[in-house]
């Protein structure tokens, strides 16, 4: 999955783009939108063009982060957008999730917490947490009906005939197309097993019921 317009847009708003080098409260050498690193050098001067380079491969990195949690949440696009946020400002959200133990509705209160720099409390971190919060718990919005989704699916899948099992023990959710962001239409408790009929991308159909992510699954 990728971060969405609405949290592109919320990790730009607050982290700012600074074209020079500077340090953040935290006494950290930073540049562009928030971007850190060994690469960035007292005094540094980037172009616009680079800070938007550096913010998409930051964005890629935090990702990735966030997407090693999916199996256990299996996010929505503003869960997983706002998280990317929350990531991309704090360093990862392991100690949000308390490693994938807290649910949904925790990890959303627990965020408002992480409001302070080197121990004291900044304002425009409130906010951030706030933003970020409010992303979070937004319903998705759904542009595709449900018959779309399921056409743009088709339109790339290849004929499969196997049955898989279902190996992660929180359990797999059943999608309207070969997408996170696809409507959720149901969902297979771990060692349940299945056919899948066609499979696109990493996802496989059930006949009758939906997609599902293969990653979380093996063949049987």
């Amino acid at each position: 999955m990728k971060t969405n317009t609405a949290g592109i847009n919320l990790i730009k708003k607050y982290e700012g783009c600074v074209l020079t080098a500077y340090r953040c409260p935290a006494g950290v050498l930073t540049i562009g939108y928030g971007h850190t690193g060994t690469d960035v050098k007292e005094d540094m001067i980037i172009t616009k063009a680079q800070a938007e380079k550096l913010l998409k491969a930051d964005l890629i990195a935090f990702e990735k982060k966030v997407s090693a949690y999916d199996s256990i949440y299996h996010f929505n696009a503003n869960q997983f957008s706002a998280l990317v946020s929350f990531a991309y400002n704090i360093g990862s959200i392991d100690q949000l999730t308390a490693k994938g133990t807290r649910s949904l509705e925790e990890i959303s209160k627990k965020m408002l917490l992480y409001n302070k720099a080197a121990g004291k409390q900044l304002p425009g971190l409130v906010k951030r947490r706030k933003a970020e919060q409010e992303l979070f718990n937004k319903k998705a919005t759904k542009t595709n009906t449900a018959k779309t989704e399921t056409a743009k699916t088709d339109e790339a899948a290849k004929a499969a005939g196997y049955k898989i099992k279902v190996t992660t023990p929180k359990g797999l959710y059943i999608r309207k197309g070969a997408s996170t962001s696809t409507t959720k239409v149901g969902a297979l408790v771990y060692g349940a097993e299945e056919t899948v009929t066609k499979e696109k991308d990493g996802w496989g159909y059930i006949d009758g019921k939906g997609w599902v992510c293969l990653k979380y699954t093996k063949k049987v």
